[in-house]
């Protein structure tokens, strides 16, 4: 038996109980209208993704901070690029902004493999 899980475009969790064989286990929104109706792979992939599949193995955290060190450098790259004052200090704060939350988020990663 397959484990894997996916959550389709509403957020609805579709778990593999066979490959390419899916069943809905779970609702975005709480209800259980459709719970255990199962479907192929690719039906839910056509109609309701797309599909992102569910790992836990993944840290959420480290791949957020990457996306928001991007923005940030995107916002300094902007920042370079003009001669407006105010827009000078929109985009300098936007990427102290986005710097300071990724290195937050860099932090609580360390502290939970500290007390893991």
């Amino acid at each position: 038996m397959s484990d894997r899980q996916f959550k389709d475009c509403d957020g609805d969790t579709w778990t593999e109980y066979e490959p390419g064989k899916v069943r809905l286990t779970a609702r975005a929104d709480g209800s259980d209208m459709y719970l255990g109706c199962t479907d192929s792979l690719a039906d839910v992939q056509g109609e309701s993704g797309p599909l992102t599949e569910i790992r836990p193995d993944v840290d959420v955290r480290a791949l957020l901070a990457g996306v928001l060190n991007d923005m940030a450098d995107g916002a300094r790259e902007a920042f370079m690029e003009t001669d407006d004052v105010s827009e000078e200090r929109v985009y300098g704060k936007v990427a102290y902004i986005f710097d300071r939350k990724a290195r937050e988020l860099r932090e609580l990663r360390e502290l939970r493999e500290e007390s893991a």
